[in-house]
């Protein structure tokens, strides 16, 4: 029986390749920090390992197929490419001594190359062979021990910086890839494929995404004059079963337009999509890949249209689940610099200035007022949670409760919100949101206010939708309430082009896990008047002992606030496609105010079937959450009925939403959504 040992085997391509190779009889182990989708009926075929950060295993008997790397050519942190692809493959060199491989690379490693592309063909990239030869070495030297992120960014964003334009730096790392492990293996037991664009149900690449928006009667983009070579999933299986000679191969199918794949798919669904032809942002390679060394050898790939016909037909069956492992609701951005993260956090513990007031809550708060722009009259305060944050600018503006004290507030809100207004005292009455926004409804806080008591009034910037603060400022003020801001999720936010810090007497955030800055997992701030600030530092009653924010979370937060916009923008642009879908579906979803920015730290939908649905979403791999309950009908309520929220409290579902989401992996979830509501 045949023997395989699939190393970086839990990808689509790994998964589609052991799938193949178990139907033809052949035993196959994987080698990987996720488990396979299916194992075999003999024994162990999974040996769990991240190599970047453990020892790499004994690898057992049978051909080494390495099929290490990130899938995503065009990643937002370009230099986790050359971590993914060169420097993990580096950590497994020693297991390779001796060993037949076979290499996966991409015909990407010609970069802009003049075609015809055989393999002979120098790359145009913007380093030479040699350049990249002396990083090998560095990477080699650097993978002798164990190569997490924070150690291995900089060696990692060296290659990544040699190409601003991001367009080259997947080629770079899969040509660093090509050099190291042929450093490694005897010639004449390495078989490098260099593929062409694999393609098949259950992955998120042109072919598929195109077929996905063909079947919906969605705008088909393509690049202008790119040509393209194409590759079936089960190809590789194929080759690996009947063999293939050491050497290098070029790997695909006949180069084909964009624009004449996405016809012949748009024919194949029966659709009337328009084709969308867009120029090219960058410079480009020719595409023109020659395969007549492989065809020779017997390895024909065959027109590309029954593939293609084969794939549309089995999209409605795609296999569950279409995320492994599972998609989860809230992806937390990682650093975008782990390396000077790591460092200034090990310098704060060295030095013992790990307490607030020293550099990094300085440089946070300074950096966060000018975010926030903030005036001379403003003052930012830096908290340990959002929850922190919500007590303190309560207990700074309008102080505790006194007898007979109400503080309005709505009841669709995160139960914090409830929670610290009884700690301090106050009696509570919900009002209903707006059915459009889900934030506080100003006529509903007119009616609450003249029922008399109410102190205090405190909206919720839901999800990051700005309230409408001009119509609650021209409720409270006349009735002398304060108007306070529970922003939590807002920081990010416009309110009429400005972000959401100054519209209501004081506004308070928080930097949790799931928020569009995260401070390490939990932290929070909040904009006072000047004086309010000053006064509840100095407070006797030590509102802010041990509530301030800690270095170590505002170093993460410095560094996850450098890049706020691309946050925001990466997380607008997969509430696009869900909105997009939305429109087409029996859904309804969160409206802005024209004007207003919403930064989607979430995004709900509302399904009438909500509870099937999200068992079957979560049956496909993508997870959801019901959000939120209303507090309401919890133990802080009082009796109110409220109809919008009691409607979005037993129908709201938020789906998967992260700044770390991609527009093709919203894609998938949204074809998960349909098949749910079929």
């Amino acid at each position: 029986m045949d023997e395989f040992v699939l190393v970086g085997g839990s990808g689509f391509l790994g998964t589609a390749t052991a799938e193949a190779l178990r139907a033809a009889g052949a035993r196959v182990t994987t080698v990987d920090r996720h488990p396979p989708a299916r194992t075999s009926a003999g024994g162990p075929d999974w040996l769990r390992a991240d190599l970047l950060v453990d020892d790499p295993p004994e690898l057992p008997p049978g051909l080494v197929v390495v099929l290490l790397g990130a899938s995503d050519p065009r990643p937002r942190r370009p230099w986790t490419l050359p971590l993914e692809n060169a420097i993990s493959t580096a950590r497994l060199l020693p297991r390779l001594t001796g060993r037949q491989v076979v290499l996966t690379s991409s015909v990407e490693v010609y970069g802009a190359a003049a075609g015809p592309l055989t393999e002979e063909t120098p790359p145009g990239l913007p380093w030479t062979v040699e350049e990249l030869d002396r990083w090998c070495v560095r990477a080699r030297e650097l993978a002798r021990t164990p190569c997490p992120p924070w150690r291995a960014a900089p060696l990692a964003r060296e290659l990544a910086d040699a190409d601003p334009t991001g367009r080259w730096t997947y080629a770079l790392a899969k040509l660093a890839q090509e050099r190291l492990v042929a450093d490694a293996v005897d010639p004449a037991r390495l078989t490098v494929l260099r593929l062409a664009n694999v393609f098949g149900v259950g992955q998120d690449r042109v072919v598929t995404r195109l077929a996905r928006r063909a079947r919906q009667g969605l705008p088909l983009p393509v690049t202008a004059e790119t040509v393209r070579s194409f590759l079936p999933a089960d190809a590789l299986a194929r080759m690996l079963l009947d063999g293939i000679d050491p050497g290098v191969w070029n790997v695909g199918g006949e180069p084909v337009p964009l624009a004449d794949l996405a016809t012949g798919l748009r024919d194949l669904c029966g659709s009337s999509s328009p084709l969308v032809t867009m120029p090219r942002r960058t410079p480009d390679s020719s595409g023109l890949v020659v395969t007549d060394r492989l065809a020779a050898a017997g390895h024909r790939i065959g027109p590309l249209r029954p593939h293609l016909a084969k794939l549309v037909a089995e999209l409605d069956d795609e296999p569950a689940p279409l995320f492994r492992p599972p998609l989860p609701v809230v992806v937390p951005p990682p650093p975008a610099q782990p390396d000077l993260v790591a460092a200034r956090q090990q310098e704060a513990l060295l030095s013992g200035e790990v307490k607030h007031g020293n550099r990094w809550t300085r440089e946070l708060t300074e950096r966060l007022g000018k975010e926030l722009e903030l005036d001379d009259e403003h003052r930012v305060l830096v908290t340990a949670s959002g929850t922190a944050a919500l007590r303190i600018m309560v207990a700074a503006t309008v102080g505790p409760a006194r007898p007979g004290d109400v503080a309005v507030l709505p009841s669709y809100t995160f139960p914090a919100t409830a929670e610290i207004l009884v700690q301090l005292g106050y009696a509570l009455r919900f009002v209903d949101v707006d059915a459009v926004t889900w934030t506080l409804d100003p006529v509903g806080v007119a009616a609450a206010i003249d029922r008399g008591g109410v102190r205090l009034v405190l909206a919720v910037d839901t999800f990051g939708n700005p309230c409408d603060y001009p119509a609650l400022r021209a409720v409270c003020e006349p009735a002398g309430v304060a108007l306070l801001a529970d922003s939590a999720a807002a920081l990010g936010s416009l309110h009429q082009g400005r972000p959401v810090a100054q519209q209501a007497l004081a506004h308070s955030y928080s930097m949790s896990f799931a928020k569009v800055v995260s401070a390490g997992g939990a932290g929070g701030a909040l904009v006072l008047p000047a004086d309010a600030a000053e006064t509840v530092l100095a407070s006797p009653a030590g509102w802010t002992r041990s509530e301030l924010m800690s270095e170590l979370p505002a170093v993460v937060a410095v560094d996850q606030l450098a890049e706020l916009d691309t946050l925001v923008r990466c997380r607008a642009e997969v509430a696009e496609v869900y909105a997009a879908a939305a429109r087409t579906l029996p859904v309804r979803f969160q409206q802005v105010r024209p004007g207003d920015r919403h930064c989607w730290v979430h995004w709900v939908a509302l399904l009438a079937d909500r509870d099937r649905v999200g068992r079957e979403l979560a049956a496909l791999g993508v997870q959801t959450k019901p959000y939120f309950a209303a507090v309401h009908r919890g133990p802080l309520g009082g009796g109110e009925h409220l109809p919008v929220t009691e409607r979005l409290d037993a129908e709201a579902l938020a789906l998967p939403m992260s700044s770390e989401l991609t527009v093709e992996q919203a894609e998938r979830v949204v074809a998960a959504l349909r098949h749910c509501l079929r």
